[in-house]
Parts: structure tokens; sequence; C-alpha cells
């Protein structure tokens, strides 16, 4: 076996699972791994200006190339600031490993500067934590960690490796591949009686409708699941936050449900006897769970990768255990057999058209609207004119990027990135810069209010140091419009802390270094967008818009 140091070792470790990028700060725990990173070209190190970045960005590096990604940072607040974004690969389903350089094992139960119970901490938000306890079990503890993170319901695993065990220490250890430790296809097929069921179901179907969930783009399943609603020309809606899972301009798709969404899908979803919930925990966001969108007599099928998920939220005909694309599959050649021409709902079909077209006229009405400043719904209408078709979309929280939802179109997987029901403001800037680097071969803008903006803006000097062109969308409302709205409705209008006082954040980013631009009128929107897009360089783009709070804007909830 190889001796190598054991900062060397995590490294290479990470390398072997493809993981090409590290997102974090140094410390004084981690410089044993970070400086194992100098000269190489082959594994890039992103320091970003707080730790939160780090995991906003390792998120979405992970969500837009498919593959897992990294943070390293150091003891005590080091760590503990990756909780937000750590959070959002949890409920995003995002393979993050964090890697917490902690104290020497000395200080442990002692008080020690920056000594922490870092494991405890961040369980209740990863698929795993835990403790490094002996150096030469490094390796192992990192497959372990990969295991958690890679099979089956992906998502983060914190790894808390104490200084003494890294500082000046070397291990045993020849690099192994991937498959040597763990499953590396995960297309767990379903079970053939339960597919059979779950066919029969559907064959007899008068209004049958796919939920196109998450998992079908975690499964690269969009071919699979457009082949099977062309099979019984099923309607299509897709789950909150999953817009990207099916093609839009499909002529099945209807559009997305919920608060932000399109009432077509939710009449849609309403009006369906049965619902194959394909790749979907069959979210909040979807169905308020409640029996307000889907019919009490509903047949549901749900299919997905974790059993924990199945059945948990409504009852169900049929549930299925496995992987998007592989249920998919599966169902479409049992159906297949019955019916090799497919099978085709004539009235069905005539109601997936016209709920399509209530969806478009409604839209295309909103580009007309006037007012100055402009209304935010006509900024998402002329970026429709220029948005590339692979151009990937991340939309933070909060009202004025969230009109987004039923507003902007998508025709290809790993185009839509949000904040997966975790809610938090910020994550937008971050999370953007981190799908560009992941699928640097695509346009990315992000897409925020001006109160997330300022949550995490010094990341746009992380954006100017690496040159990573994304373009952040600014919609200036002046204030935060959730709260607001609450305030208006249910508080007297007693407005606290919801009115913000901002700068020119066109300005702000020319002091970063980065291009600025200032956008009061709707028919410059597009140029400027196009103008952005075409720089080899971070740009933000501040378009003023009105204040607008749409029904539902006064839930609790971001």
């Amino acid at each position: 076996m190889a001796e190598m140091a054991a900062g060397r070792a995590i490294v290479e470790a990470l390398k072997a699972e493809g993981v090409d990028h590290i997102f974090g700060l140094v410390g004084t725990t981690t410089n044993s791994i970070v400086t194992e990173l100098y000269g190489r070209d082959d594994i890039r190190f992103i320091d970003t200006r707080h730790e939160e970045g780090a995991a906003f960005m390792a998120y979405g590096y992970s969500k837009a190339s498919g593959k897992p990604s990294a943070c390293v940072t150091t003891s005590g607040p080091g760590t503990i600031n990756l909780a937000t974004g750590i959070s959002l690969a949890y409920k995003g389903r995002a393979p993050v490993i964090a890697i917490a350089g902690n104290t020497a094992q000395e200080y442990t139960y002692r008080d020690g500067a920056q000594e922490f119970d870092l494991v405890n901490t961040f369980k209740s938000i990863t698929q795993m934590s835990l403790q490094v306890n002996q150096t030469d079990r490094i390796p192992e503890m990192l497959h372990y960690a990969f295991r958690a993170a890679m099979y089956g319901k992906k998502g983060p695993v914190l790894l808390d490796i104490p200084r003494d065990l890294i500082d000046g220490q070397t291990v045993q250890w020849d690099v192994e591949a991937p498959g040597t430790y763990r499953p590396v296809a995960d297309r767990t097929a379903g079970d053939a009686q339960a597919i059979q069921q779950a066919a029969a179901l559907l064959a007899g179907a008068q209004r049958p409708l796919i939920l196109a969930g998450g998992g079908i783009v975690d499964s690269e399943a969009t071919d699979d699941t457009v082949a099977l609603a062309e099979r019984l020309d099923m309607a299509v809606v897709p789950s909150y936050g999953h817009n990207d899972a099916f093609p839009n301009s499909h002529r099945l798709y209807v559009g997305p449900p919920g608060g932000r969404g399109a009432s077509e899908a939710l009449e849609a979803m309403n009006r369906a006897d049965v619902i194959l919930a394909l790749g979907t925990r069959i979210n909040q966001g979807s169905t308020s769970w409640d029996y307000s969108v889907i019919n009490p007599d509903t047949k549901i099928i749900q299919v997905d990768i974790d059993p924990r998920e199945i059945g948990r939220n409504y009852p169900l005909a049929v549930g299925i255990v496995g992987d998007a694309g592989a249920v998919a599959q599966q169902l479409s050649e049992a159906l297949s057999a019955q019916f090799p021409e497919g099978k085709t709902n004539p009235e069905w079909t005539a109601e997936i058209a016209d709920f399509r077209a209530r969806r478009h006229a409604r839209l295309e009405a909103e580009a007309q609207l006037g007012g100055d400043p402009m209304m935010p719904q006509r900024v998402f209408s002329e970026l429709n004119k220029v948005l590339p078709r692979d151009c990937m979309v991340t939309i933070d929280a909060g009202i004025a990027p969230g009109l987004s939802y039923d507003r902007i179109s998508y025709e290809l997987p790993r185009t839509m990135f949000n904040y997966a029901g975790q809610g938090g403001l910020g994550m937008g800037l971050g999370v953007g810069l981190g799908t560009k680097l992941g699928r640097p071969d695509r346009p990315a803008i992000s897409l925020q209010g001006d109160g997330g903006f300022l949550y995490t803006s010094q990341e746009l000097n992380t954006a100017v140091r690496k040159n990573i062109p994304l373009v952040s969308i600014v919609l200036n409302n002046g204030c935060h419009g959730a709260e607001k709205a609450q305030q208006q409705r249910f508080y007297d209008q007693k407005y606290i802390g919801v009115d913000l006082e901002n700068p020119r954040f066109d300005r702000l980013a020319e002091v970063y270094g980065a291009r600025g631009y200032y956008v009061e009128r709707p028919e410059d929107v597009a140029d400027t967008v196009r103008d952005a897009l075409s720089l080899d360089g971070p740009s933000v783009v501040e378009i003023p818009v009105a204040e607008y709070f749409p029904p539902g804007a006064s839930l609790p909830s971001r």
C-alpha cells in the first residue's frame, strides 16, 4: 500500500468519486487538507466569502451536474455556518459531503476554543453525521459517507475529523474506485406485481395524470416519462419546484401546481381519476396535503426511491418503491402489451388542450401589463423571449422571484433550481453560481428579490475572483413581500420590518468588479439580459418592480 499524508488521502478519496470542486473557507484545522490542493488542476478549491455560500454553491453544483460535491470548513462556527445550505441539500436531495476539520480530541468535553458537538448539531439535516476516530480509518469513513450520500434517497453527509488525526499524520492506502465499496448504479426496478396492478389502474383510467417529481430529474428519466405519458395521453403536472421534469411545450403538459403555480394545473389534478405520482413525495406545495386539490375519489399510484415516502401523505391504490426511470419503463412495457398503438380518450385530451389554452391566454394577457414601476409578471414574459433553451434558472425564496414558477418555460431537465421546500432567503446567488460551475456549458441566471439578494451578496466577490459568468437578476420591490402581505391582510397594515432601503444593486455589482445593469422599461429587459448572457464574467441586472401580492402571498411560510 502507498503511504500518503492524511490530508492528501481525503483529497484523493473525493477525486475518486468524481469531485472536481471543493467549496469552503480555509482554517487552522483544515490547512492539512486544503494545502494538498496546491498546484493541482484536476480538483479546484472555490474559497467563498462565507461558509453558507459554500454550501449553497455545492448544492447548485450537485443538482446541475448530477455529481457529488464537497465542502471543507474549519472548527466551530466555520462548520456551523454551513447549516442553512446543508439543510437545503437535505430537503433538495443533493449529495454534498461536508468535511469539518474539528478541534483536537483533547479539547472534547472541556469547553475548548471552538469546540462544539458538530455531529449532533448536523444529525437532523443530513443523511448521516459522524466523527472519524482514527487516522487510518479516514478512507473507510469517506467511503461510508459516499454510500449514504449517493444511494437511494441522495443527500448530504457530515464527516467530522479532529485536527490531531490529520495534522502531520499519514495513512497506508491505495485509492479505490467507487464500485469497489458501494453500488454505482441506482436504477432499482419496482416490484413486478405492483407494476401490473398500477398498469391495470392506468389502463382503465378515463382521466389519467402524471404528477412528475424530482426523482425523474435525478434519474435522467424525462424521455421515459414522455413515452409513458404519450402511451395513454396522460395529462402531466410537475410536482412543485420541478417544472423541468417534463418539457413544458409538450401538448400534455398543463402547468405547475401550488399557490405560485397555475390554477389550471390544480383543476387538472382535481379532475384526474388516477394520478401516477412518479418520483415524488407528493409534497405540500403540490397538494396542500389535503383534498382541496386532489379529489378524494382519485386513485393514487405513488413511486419513490425511498420506501419511507410511500403512502406518507395520502392513502394509495398502489405503492411502488423504485427508481422513477426504471418504473416508467416497466409501466410503458406493461401498457404497450395491452395498447401497442397507444390509447387515447378524446374527451380527456380535449380537456388537457383547454387547460393549456386557458393558461397561455392568461399569461399572454400579463405580457401587456403596464405600470411604472413595471409589474413583476411582465419581467418573466420578457425573459421568455431571450432565455436559451438550456438556460439554468435559480429561483430564490420570496414573492417577486416566486412569480416565475408559472411564467418561465423549461424544456430540459436540470434547468430549474429552487429552495426545495427549505424556504430560506438568500440561496439564489450562491446556488446559481454553483449551477454554472457544475454545467459550464450552459448559460445560467438567478432570480432574487432585494431582500434575499443582500443576504449573500458578498459572494459577488467570489464570482468575480473565480470568473463565474452568472447573470443575477434582482427584482427590487423595496420590501419583504410575503411578510408585508401578511401584515397588510391580517395585522391591520401595521408595517414593521418589511419596508427596505437598498443600495443600487447595479452599482454594488460594479464596486465588486462585476458588470451592473439597471432596467426600468419592460422593452429593455430582453436586450439587457441578452447582453449580460454574452459576458465572460458575472453581472447583476437590477429591475425595480411594483409591490404585488398575489392570492396566497400572505401565507406564513415563504
